[in-house]
């Protein structure tokens, strides 16, 4: 697995290319949905904000959304999160939390970039000063920082390519 350094620049790189891809919206299209069922750009990023907020909480120490039995968080690391890992994409048909689930209230572009951006800059600053190379975190059990912004990286991969493929 990546160092934190690295794993730190590579998030910071895929944000700022979600951010840019997402500053190219067409106004007309930020609260559309891509498909019948789908997120909107805006509801794509709202929920980028609330998993770079939950996240932050868990790095602080929190247990937002709650948490997963102790005897289950081995098994979700192994057969969910590795994979992910290794991969660099997620699993098909793989669902958010409900904790991390958009309002769908239409908030303007910039306003919800600004929230996005403000919420992975603070994950990655408690990243960069964590006291120790692993949390507990509260779905996967033992794991190392470096991995945490490894999976957020994947995440924010992953909803660029939802943004409509006329975004930068």
């Amino acid at each position: 697995m990546a160092d934190l350094q690295t794993a730190l620049r590579n998030h910071g790189q895929a944000v700022d290319a979600y951010l840019r891809a997402a500053r190219s919206v067409p106004a007309a299209q930020w609260g559309e949905p891509r498909a019948t069922g789908k997120w909107s750009p805006n509801q794509v990023t709202e929920h980028l904000a609330l998993a770079y907020e939950q996240s932050r909480g868990v790095l602080q120490g929190g247990r937002p959304g709650g948490a997963l039995p102790r005897f289950l968080r081995p098994l979700i690391r192994i057969f969910l999160l590795r994979p992910v890992l290794r991969s660099g994409r997620f699993i098909r048909g793989s669902r958010s939390p409900k904790v991390m689930q958009p309002t769908g209230s239409p908030v303007p572009s910039d306003v919800m970039l600004n929230r996005m951006q403000a919420a992975a800059q603070a994950f990655e600053k408690y990243a960069a000063s964590a006291q120790a190379a692993t949390i507990d975190h509260p779905f996967f059990g033992r794991l190392l920082v470096a991995d945490f912004v490894r999976l957020q990286e994947i995440h924010t991969q992953h909803h660029r390519q939802q943004l409509p493929a006329n975004a930068v």
